[in-house]
């Protein structure tokens, strides 16, 4: 009987999925934190904290990194607030809601690509 190794393999399809995982996670929690990010009233550009929000996967796909682009660096001001102003966290609340959903998009990736069902 002659042995044949699928390591490689695996392994590719591992890293593939970690890599897909990364970046449907962060689709998904831009999505939630911008459902709940607070909108200004009365700014020149009403939604511009909210169109900001964005993630990127970290190298090597070992995370995924999201927050507001330099279009509103006042961002973590509105998130953790200052001496001038309460705090109004949305990053947080935004990304912890979307868990649930996170795990499930996980799961359903690396079930169908390792042939799980």
């Amino acid at each position: 009987m002659r042995f044949t190794s699928y390591k490689d393999k695996v392994k590719a399809v591992l890293k593939d999925c970690k890599h897909e995982a990364c970046v449907k996670v962060g689709t998904l929690a831009v999505a939630e934190v911008q459902s709940v990010t607070p909108v200004g009233v009365g700014t020149a550009e009403p939604g511009n904290l909210r169109r900001s929000i964005a993630s990127e996967p970290m190298q090597n796909d070992e995370g995924v990194i999201i927050g507001v682009t330099a279009a509103a660096p006042y961002g973590l001001v509105v998130e953790k607030g200052s001496s001038r102003q309460k705090a109004n966290p949305y990053l947080e609340p935004g990304t912890n809601a979307a868990i649930p959903k996170i795990k499930n998009v996980i799961n359903e990736i690396y079930r169908n690509r390792l042939g799980g069902g």
